[in-house]
């Protein structure tokens, strides 16, 4: 394409982190903390408990159970917040928490008592600490540590030693049946807040547990991730009770199988043009597709010019290979249909053979294909990988941690990779039992989840697949599936590629996944910083809203994506889009300009989408995310909230440009101005509880808005972030930094038709993105 003379040339803009302003935090909420109940309303509920737990303690076998003991104990939803967590309790009875599972209690105000999501602590605790902790419910001692302990109480409704009920999950029909179990044991204690694995010693009462109970371990296959110990082992459904009463078991289930591969169906007579050149347009980014490798290029023009490396040394199967070119062919080449001409891949891809799997026994294959997929990842540093295949097992309802999950986001989170995800095809199963749920890895909160659509961009009507996967996804990434694509129907059949050029029709996931992957590894060559978080951002922001929206978010995520993100990087004369790509310290708070010109009109519509990776803790499934960034938006920056003074009536407070003459007479009357301009509410409004900020988007890995502004409501806006972090449930003051992506768009609806090239013109620190994709790899040096 020619150059576009630089007066119309209008392009997304970039360097937005140099419109950083200094801001200031203001002074945190207050009020008194109600109470749903006191700690003595707590002791009458609580002592017939703990005589239980202590009791049950006692009687535990020595082969049951190791130096500590697991107990659970369950917060109301009124203390979610980490400012609340009952540290003084905890520390009195000298009780280490290594984990936490979720659950459902009662949340009370004065005014409405409602159910809702909550947490149970696990707590590793000495016989020692039971006994003090029975005593201390009992009779309260008169030292300050121990009334502090016991004002903590009332914080609990319920402590237990976890139920066989509570640790086997998902039970086979029948009682006779020998399988494969995935057990899931709890990590020992913890050292400087990281969550350390069960010892030797106690390992070593499990494996012999299992035998006893004519069951067999796989201990080639024992891994460890975030502090939780993962062990396969085979037993008769029958025995699984018995297995559960060992204490420091979490989770027992079924080991899932792989997902099965949808069917490929016969081959259409028409074919694909070859590219003009099957080499990529620029070396970056690498992109990896781990599935079951692609059939030998036939005589004649070859679509995929590398064979592909295997990491399987068995013999190809013709089903896998099908797959696996179906799904190489639309990561390099996009949506092709039949006699059209395949576009130059824009990047390298490599096709990584895992399909069949070794001879593994008991259905381990799932083990065998997550070490290697580690293993690929990190040996060859690739930035983008497409996973098309996984176990078939839907994210659980209380999020029990998996390991493929775990495992992936912390991999995004320490080399920086962008997991893209299939939700999987069972859409269609019991929704009562939360198997229509999103499949495993796709309930990740450091990738992009794709599930399908019927139609294809700009086709419209358009709607979720029935057999596509829904959410929602686990806490950390609640919208699951992040979006859709199309992936084929029925009606309207998915093109699959096949290695001769030739189509043969399908759907699923994942077909929709890969063309996903294509869109953003060719966003990614045209972006000078394309880390997993910018093209998080982009992959959001930019997706196409369903008009049912708000209704349909479970089915279709954030909408429908893009299948080419080049026309976006153009902007119309009347809007504008500003990347901001920077870093935050733990604790800290940064503010940016929004771009907004003087003199601008309006009425305007502000889209903004913030995307971070976070380190996670798979112990701690309610509390997955480590880090919370908090986006504030201000959008007058003379607009300031007066509150009324006490003993007064009207209204509590009121928004008012402090230089305006109302301002200045409530000030005189005694009115309080609020230390920093007023805020958009972006989520759930100030003074939600905390269940509701958690539904809302806090400790989301990605938060978008859309905000209309009235003509008089905006000027000189800002935009705000945050960052809170967390350990084991506690707020973490450890030091730290993410980076993350802010993408904010600016529309002018008044028909001025100029905002563009007045954002450009008055803040000259951004760049416009270039046109030419040459340029952006020694741009990308220089970053």
């Amino acid at each position: 394409m020619s150059d576009v003379p630089n007066s119309v040339d209008r392009r997304l803009f970039i360097g937005g982190e140099r419109l950083r302003i200094d801001v200031e935090a203001p002074p945190s909420g207050g009020g008194d903390k109600y109470e749903p109940q006191t700690p003595m309303q707590a002791r009458s509920l609580l002592l017939p408990m703990l005589q239980s737990v202590v009791e049950g303690a006692a009687t535990l076998p020595p082969d049951l159970r190791g130096d500590r003991v697991y107990i659970e104990a369950r917060l109301l939803p009124n203390y979610l917040a980490a400012s609340y967590f009952p540290e003084a309790l905890l520390n009195r009875i000298n009780a280490v928490p290594v984990g936490s599972r979720a659950d459902i209690s009662t949340y009370r105000t004065p005014s409405r008592t409602e159910e809702t999501g909550t947490r149970r602590l696990v707590l590793a605790v000495e016989d020692e600490g039971l006994e003090r902790f029975r005593a201390l419910v009992d009779r309260p001692g008169a030292a300050r540590s121990e009334q502090q302990a016991f004002a903590q109480i009332r914080m609990l409704d319920q402590v237990t030693i976890a139920s066989h009920e509570d640790v086997v999950l998902n039970r086979p029909e029948s009682d006779s049946q020998r399988i494969t179990w995935e057990a899931v044991l709890h990590p020992s204690t913890t050292v400087r807040g990281e969550p350390e694995p069960l010892d030797g010693p106690t390992m070593a009462k499990w494996f012999r547990l299992v035998s006893s109970l004519d069951g067999e371990n796989h201990d080639a296959y024992v891994r460890r991730v975030g502090g939780l110990t993962f062990a396969p082992v085979v037993l008769e459904s029958s025995r699984v009770d018995e297995l559960a009463r060992f204490n420091p078991l979490r989770a027992l289930r079924p080991m899932p199988a792989l997902r099965p591969r949808p069917l490929i169906g016969t081959r259409a007579l028409s074919r694909l043009a070859p590219p003009p050149s099957t080499q990529p347009a620029q070396a970056q980014p690498k992109v990896a597709v781990f599935d079951g490798g692609v059939h030998p290029a036939p005589s004649g023009p070859s679509f995929f010019p590398s064979p592909g490396v295997d990491l399987t040394s068995e013999v190809p199967d013709p089903r896998d290979l099908d797959h696996g070119t179906g799904v190489t062919g639309a990561v390099m080449y996009g949506l092709a249909r039949p006699g059209s001409t395949a576009r130059q891949p824009p990047c390298p891809v490599e096709s990584l053979r895992m399909l069949p799997a070794p001879d593994v026994p008991n259905d381990l294959d799932g083990y065998w294909l997550l070490d290697r997929i580690k293993e690929v990842v990190v040996e060859k540093g690739y930035d983008i990988v497409n996973l098309s295949l996984g176990p078939e097992i839907a994210v659980e309802e209380f999020n029990e941690p998996n390991r493929w999950t775990s495992e992936l986001d912390q991999l995004a989170w320490e080399h920086d990779v962008l997991f893209i995800v299939a939700a999987g095809n069972d859409g269609e199963q019991d929704s009562g039992l939360g198997l229509h749920r999103v499949q495993v890895p796709g309930d990740m909160v450091n990738g992009v989840t794709v599930g399908a659509c019927d139609v294809a961009p700009p086709s419209s009507p358009w709607g979720r697949v029935s057999y596509s996967s829904m959410g929602p996804g686990r806490h950390g990434n609640r919208i699951q599936p992040a979006g859709v694509q199309f992936g084929g129907s029925d009606a309207n059949p998915f093109p699959v590629i096949c290695a001769d050029g030739t189509f043969r029709d399908s759907q699923g996931t994942s077909f929709s996944a890969p063309l996903v992957t294509h869109a953003l590894s060719d966003l990614a060559t045209r972006l000078p910083v394309a880390t997993p978080s910018v093209l998080r951002a982009f992959a959001v922001h930019y997706a196409e809203r369903h008009r049912f929206y708000k209704k349909l978010v479970d089915e279709i995520g954030h909408g429908r994506f893009l299948l080419d993100f080049a026309p976006v990087l153009d902007s119309g004369p009347e809007e504008a889009h500003i990347l901001f790509v920077d870093t935050i310290d733990r604790g800290s708070l940064l503010g940016y300009q929004l771009p907004l010109p003087d003199a601008s009109t309006g009425p305007l519509t502000v889209k903004i989408t913030l995307a971070y990776i976070s380190p996670v803790e798979p112990s701690q499934p309610t509390e997955y995310t480590r880090a919370s960034l908090d986006l504030t938006f201000r959008p007058h920056h003379l607009v300031h909230r007066f509150a009324r003074p006490k003993g007064s009536t009207g209204p509590k407070s009121v928004d008012l440009d402090y230089t305006s003459t109302e301002a200045q007479q409530r000030l005189s009357a005694g009115w309080k101005m609020s230390q920093e301009p007023v805020t958009k509410t972006l989520g759930a409004p100030p003074g939600s509880s905390e269940a509701t900020l958690r539904d809302a988007g806090k400790w989301e890995t990605i938060r978008h808005h859309r905000v209309n502004l009235a003509r008089d409501e905006t000027e000189q806006p800002r935009l705000e972030v945050s960052y809170l972090a967390r350990r084991a449930g506690l707020l973490d003051g450890s030091p730290s930094a993410v980076p993350f992506a802010l993408l904010a768009s600016i529309r002018d609806n008044s028909g001025r038709g100029d905002l563009h090239d007045r954002v450009r013109t008055q803040f000259p620190v951004l760049t416009p993105l270039p046109r030419n994709r040459a340029l952006i790899p020694a741009m990308r040096a220089q970053v």
